[in-house]
């Protein structure tokens, strides 16, 4: 039988990147992982999938194509990586490398029915063609992207370029994601949908007798521990967590503090040393995925902190899902909008408000220690409200619905 419809999805960026890469770095672990998910499932519904991945090296598209063979995604959607030919950071290569990308896209966007635009420029890229085909155009909104560049420090002018980027790919779309409850600035009779950023439950869960053979392998029995997991990059707050911990260190001083990131941390060493928290009381980790859920479920409390910025105000770190998966309750700042939201509604674990002492955030935080109620809890809703296993016929339900 002939598919009924097609769908592209539209990557502006390497498909798949190693963290060791030279050069510019992308992150397109969500988008790997929501092709990974939704292409089956418009498979079975009996739509053709594919993929176009621009900017590519030759040996990322080589890394593109071993990752859809070793994870099965070749049997479900056909994919075309195209090479970048100009350089990045200068103006001129940049426009000449769009309008190569243009020419590449225009006879694929012609016979799709649906263009998934990832991000941004994904997106740009099927709202400046689509008034002369007759597919519909998603745009899978990647936060306040704008917002982000100008607490970089960007020119103003690249902020307000972008901005103008971000309103009109949602004049033209016909659906946009955001991965908020909220989206600012919608035009008047657009469709909007929140989708959050779901994790995979085949990797990250909560089994209550490998959590504690990791607390004793650790030697963690009698312990209250902390986890972070992430990079240290900025809006990650480093320096926050670190003061809350040595904080907590004087009411609870059997606290200890799980650092897992992709790599060694000399930012987290720096802030450590700074506030004079012993060696004794702090581990840093570099682990797989598969191992990292059995080490952050033996926590009893997770850092997610982030700033007053409207960037986060429109945010839904993935690690937020993956924490109460692992049935690891989070500790919040009260400026990621949504998250608030479910922590307070559904008993998710403490929110650290605006001016409010440390002291009377770490009284509430002590009753978490083994809380395995709260444990439970936490691993049920994400199961059933955050995992892709729950959501993927739900966003294909969201495609079919244009057409």
């Amino acid at each position: 039988m002939a598919p009924k419809n097609t769908i592209l999805f539209l990557l502006p960026a390497p498909f798949y990147q190693k963290p060791d890469e030279p050069g510019f770095q992308v992150q397109t672990q969500n988008f790997r992982t929501t092709l990974g998910f939704v292409a089956p499932e418009l498979c079975r519904r009996n739509w053709s999938v594919k993929l176009v991945s621009l900017s590519n090296t030759a040996q990322q598209i080589k890394n593109g194509k071993e990752y859809l063979n070793s994870s099965g995604l070749d049997k479900f959607c056909r994919a075309f990586f195209y090479r970048r030919k100009m350089g990045r950071g200068k103006l001129f290569p940049q426009l000449v490398q769009f309008f190569i990308n243009i020419r590449y896209l225009q006879k694929k966007l012609a016979k799709s029915s649906v263009v998934y635009g990832y991000n941004d420029v994904g997106t740009l890229y099927g709202a400046l063609l689509k008034p002369f085909y007759r597919y519909r155009l998603v745009y899978d909104m990647r936060g306040d992207r704008s917002n982000e560049m100008a607490v970089q420090g960007a020119p103003r002018w690249r902020v307000v370029f972008y901005r103008m980027i971000r309103n009109f790919c949602l004049r033209r779309c016909d659906l946009v994601f955001t991965v908020s409850s909220k989206c600012p600035g919608l035009p008047e009779g657009k469709r909007h949908r929140p989708k959050f950023n779901f994790y995979d439950a085949r990797n990250f869960y909560y089994d209550a007798t490998i959590a504690e053979q990791k607390r004793k392998e650790l030697n963690l029995e009698n312990r209250f521990v902390f986890v972070y997991s992430g990079t240290d990059k900025y809006y990650q707050m480093v320096p926050e967590m670190v003061r809350f911990f040595s904080a907590f260190l004087k009411i609870c001083p059997d606290a200890w503090f799980m650092i897992n990131v992709p790599k060694p941390s000399e930012k987290f060493r720096e802030e450590l040393e700074k506030k004079h928290v012993p060696a004794s009381a702090w581990g840093m980790f570099h682990l797989d995925q598969h191992t990292l859920n059995q080490y952050q479920m033996v926590a009893d409390m997770a850092f997610l902190i982030r700033e007053d910025l409207p960037l986060n105000h429109y945010a839904f770190p993935t690690k937020f899902s993956e924490y109460l998966a692992s049935g690891v309750p989070v500790l919040i700042t009260e400026h990621v909008h949504s998250l608030v939201n479910l922590v307070k509604d559904y008993n998710l674990g403490e929110i650290w408000k605006t001016g409010e002492p440390l002291s009377e955030v770490q009284k509430r935080i002590v009753r978490y220690r083994s809380n395995f109620d709260v444990k439970e809890r936490c691993a049920s809703f994400a199961r059933n409200q955050l995992s892709w296993q729950k959501n993927a016929s739900w966003l294909a339900d969201q495609l079919e619905a244009l057409l």
